[in-house]
């Protein structure tokens, strides 16, 4: 029987989606490429938390449980994802890789590692940040010392007692960063282009995140005083440590660029103690040195790329004329493609999870008021 609708990837947007068009009595089948659900956060470091508080974090009808704490731990969630999918009662076909998506009579074509499937709909949620980005650098061939992108790295530790040069400024670098100076690492340098908006997780002992939710109502303007004034309440002005106040407010930023703020857990404390040095951007490589933009060189052990991520669509929809020139779904995408819809791929500073049940509802009324074949 061909389903009505197929969901490709079971992370936590694909889940949403399908949960969502359970409550309009469509069975939805879920397509995983990995051999479980929540494969990108399974690949992710060890160390790694949410940035967003527990309870503005879950899925609709299944709280995560108190027990995880404030800041839900990768495992938990990992955990939480797994028991959603049995409460919700998803089906979910893992080790099946969708790679390409085409029209046909009556709806959509999807051509997997298993096949050809078929469905009225089709819900792509495999995540905005499925393939990592790693910067050609002039000279990388020649380059004597291994060069990693963050999502490759599974424990900060592995690189104790080891000179790193960290690229990227971004939330994830500023992330790692802080676990690789509590890892122990012998020397780290932060290479930066653009400075980012860093915010703490808490003020006065009340975290940020649920702000963030009631600042969307107020003008953009407003939004980036704000954030602004609560990064430099919190960390004063960190000019002197090679971090001076980012020309572009948080908000500005992530609607014309997509990158969104960094969110401290301990970088700013092991910043302003002289535990790690930031440096301008690469140049080149050279041999076993990195070139500097400003001609100095460094000699680090291992090159750590920060470097942000691709959504990883061009094959899969890239022909449907549906992308931005960034490669993320247009907005009024299935405007132009009829049953062929997008969960995930605009991040947000009030956090992607908060977004994904919204996304959700959206899309499963729409189909579930859609004519019927």
């Amino acid at each position: 029987m061909t389903p009505t609708v197929i969901i490709i990837g079971a992370g936590p947007a694909g889940l949403a989606a399908a949960a969502a068009l359970r409550r309009h009595r469509i069975n939805p089948v879920i397509l995983e490429q990995g051999e479980a659900v929540g494969t990108s956060w399974r690949h992710r470091h060890q160390d790694l938390r949410l940035n967003t508080i527990r309870w503005l974090s879950d899925l609709p009808g299944l709280p995560i449980p108190g027990r995880a704490g404030r800041w839900v731990a990768r495992d938990d969630y990992i955990d939480y994802l797994e028991r959603f999918t049995r409460h919700a009662r998803l089906h979910v076909r893992c080790g099946v890789r969708a790679r390409r998506i085409d029209p046909v009579a009556g709806g959509w074509q999807i051509t997997t590692n298993d096949g050809h499937y078929r469905s009225r709909h089709v819900v792509v949620a495999t995540g905005h940040d499925r393939v990592p980005k790693l910067p050609d650098w002039p000279g990388r061939a020649g380059f004597q010392q291994p060069i990693q992108h963050v999502a490759a790295l599974r424990r900060a530790a592995d690189l104790a007692g080891a000179r790193v040069l960290l690229v990227g400024a971004g939330n994830s670098g500023v992330e790692i960063a802080g676990h690789l100076v509590d890892a122990g690492v012998r020397h780290l340098w932060m290479s930066v282009r653009t400075s980012p908006t860093i915010l703490p997780r808490h003020l006065y002992g009340l975290p940020l995140h649920p702000l963030t939710l009631a600042l969307r109502l107020l003008p953009e303007p407003i939004r980036d005083r704000l954030a602004r004034a609560a990064a430099h309440h919190a960390f004063g002005d960190l000019r002197a440590h090679g971090l001076p106040t980012p020309r572009q407010g948080p908000y500005e930023r992530m609607r014309t660029t997509g990158v969104t703020i960094a969110i401290d857990q301990g970088f700013v404390g092991h910043l302003t103690a002289g535990r790690l040095h930031i440096v301008t951007d690469i140049d080149r490589l050279d041999g076993p040195e990195v070139v500097l933009r400003d001609g100095s060189r460094l000699r680090p052990d291992t090159v750590l790329a920060a470097t942000g991520y691709d959504p990883g669509l061009a094959d899969l929809v890239g022909h449907l004329d549906v992308l931005d020139h960034d490669g993320r779904p247009h907005r009024d995408a299935g405007k132009h493609r009829p049953g062929l819809w997008f969960i995930g791929y605009r991040p947000a500073i009030e956090g992607s999870l908060r977004r994904f049940p919204v996304e959700a509802r959206r899309i499963a009324r729409a189909i579930g008021n859609a004519p019927q074949a």
